[in-house]
């Protein structure tokens, strides 16, 4: 698994746009702006890709294009699933909580407890250990020396002692403000100047390799 992450390239833009902004406010225009100019370049270059259909590989063989399912084909083959694999229905819980932790994550702790650059800041290196975590675990997980199995129950193992630990951080941060006391005015934020950032700079950090392992994990 290879790792491949464009939203790092995008969230340089509101650091770089908003690399003197030492309050908690919204961001510049010229954030906007920028996400714009890419997603309009970004639909532009979409009409360069060559058509799946005219690719041909080195050894001369052309790509076999899937034929797109339907709604009920989709379900039927769950359904399937369930009857040849029935113990997949434990891992759902994971399934489904796989994106939930972002809204926190994002409003709740990076929005809430620093200011505009420092939240800027704090989300490129998310997004950056989202690359390590999705690299780290992607190359341990598709390690073919080791049996399946094994493999599985070791990310087991690590994923629960991360859970612990990273959360377990996140809690031990968390009690020392509510969403109420974040609302208010004057409620104290860090900067990256401030004294004791580095600590829940690394809890966010890990907050994003921790999400990487997981969906990596998941998608394993």
């Amino acid at each position: 698994m290879i790792p491949r992450n464009p939203l790092l390239t995008t969230v340089q833009i509101p650091l770089g746009e908003n690399i003197h902004a030492r309050s908690n406010t919204t961001v510049s225009t010229g954030t906007y702006v920028g996400f714009l100019v890419l997603t309009v370049l970004g639909a532009l270059l979409a009409w360069c890709l060559v058509s799946a259909k005219d690719v041909v590989r080195h050894d001369g063989s052309k790509v076999i294009l899937m034929k797109n399912p339907t709604w009920w084909t989709e379900i039927m083959g769950l359904y399937q699933t369930f009857q040849t694999d029935p113990y997949i229905v434990f891992m759902f819980p994971m399934f489904f909580s796989s994106n939930w932790f972002y809204t926190y994550q994002f409003n709740d702790v990076n929005a809430a407890k620093f200011d505009t650059r420092t939240k800027a800041l704090n989300n490129v290196l998310y997004w950056l250990m989202q690359m390590v975590g999705a690299f780290v675990f992607g190359y341990a997980l598709d390690r073919s020396n080791f049996p399946r199995r094994i493999r599985a129950r070791v990310c087991w193992a690590v994923l629960f002692i991360l859970t612990i630990a990273v959360w377990g951080g996140g809690y031990a941060f968390q009690k020392n403000y509510t969403r109420k006391e974040a609302a208010q005015k004057g409620f104290p934020i860090y900067d990256w100047t401030s004294h004791g950032y580095v600590g829940p700079m690394f809890l966010y950090m890990f907050y994003g390799f921790y999400d990487a392992a997981w969906q990596t994990s998941v998608y394993w």
